[in-house]
């Protein structure tokens, strides 16, 4: 015959499962009492159409309060029903332009002349020169840098200055 301290459980978990047992015990125990023997109200047959989950909320809370003597000083009612949001009006108005200055619109004329002349002249360039172009452009000293970090050696492998 093996005692309870010989099983390799530890003792404190198995004090704490009795506790629930108990416990479990006890709350239907005490369902039982508080039921009286009632039976949850079923639902009729021919009231499935007419079936509000909210009055029957109201119910229950009523013959809960009734059961533990509480008054409410003022009766609840059902709520107003929900209602739509207002309608947004959308106005068809011309969107609003920045104003440029002299300066930037004299700036802006010469982007679009130079970008012009480099459209119409690329497609009888050489390879050298489209190389060139691009080389000069604001953009490939950034390329540079990302493919040189990508295509050189790892970082640990890089000298230390």
């Amino acid at each position: 015959m093996t005692l309870l301290a010989d099983l390799p459980f530890d003792s404190n978990a198995i004090i704490v499962v009795v506790a629930v047992i108990f416990a479990a015990i006890k709350a239907f125990i005490e369902r039982n009492k508080n039921n009286d023997g009632e039976e949850p109200p079923e639902l009729p047959e021919d009231a499935e159409e007419d079936y509000d989950p909210y009055l029957e909320y109201q119910a229950e809370l009523e013959r809960q309060r009734k059961q533990l003597e509480i008054k409410l000083p003022v009766q609840v009612s059902k709520p107003p029903p929900l209602t739509s949001p207002p309608a947004v009006q959308i106005t068809n108005k011309a969107p609003i332009r920045p104003q440029l200055s002299e300066a930037e619109k004299k700036a802006l004329e010469n982007l679009n002349l130079t970008s012009r002349r480099q459209r119409s002249t690329s497609g009888d360039k050489s390879t050298k020169s489209r190389i060139y172009l691009h080389l000069s452009s604001p953009t490939a000293a950034r390329e540079a840098l990302v493919l040189a970090d990508l295509l050189g050696p790892p970082k640990a492998l890089k000298d230390r200055r």
